[in-house]
């Protein structure tokens, strides 16, 4: 077999260094990226994460100033879910 002088080593031996330098320079290119998304992932859940409380906030503040509406709404939503599930129910049951 025919070995390099410059290096020392065989063809087969340089081609695996080759392979195993590519082979880590790519993880370390999925590390970066693994990386990069993580922090855009924690960006965007803080971004939710204060969103939510500023709609719960609001939620809060208009339930304050007039009880007697925000009571309504919920006893109406509480009756159409109470009639749907009813519906659902029943659907489920004749089959």
């Amino acid at each position: 077999m025919y070995e390099n002088s410059t290096t020392g080593g065989t063809n087969g031996d340089q081609m695996g260094q080759a392979a195993q330098m590519r082979t880590e320079e790519m993880g370390e290119q999925l590390r970066s990226a693994r990386q990069t998304a993580a922090e855009a992932l924690r960006g965007r859940t803080q971004a939710a994460r204060e969103w939510t409380r500023s709609q719960f906030g609001h939620l809060q503040e208009r339930v304050e100033a007039e009880p007697y509406r925000a009571t309504a709404w919920a006893l109406a939503l509480g009756f159409v879910a109470g009639v749907l599930i009813t519906a659902l129910a029943r659907g489920s049951s004749r089959d």
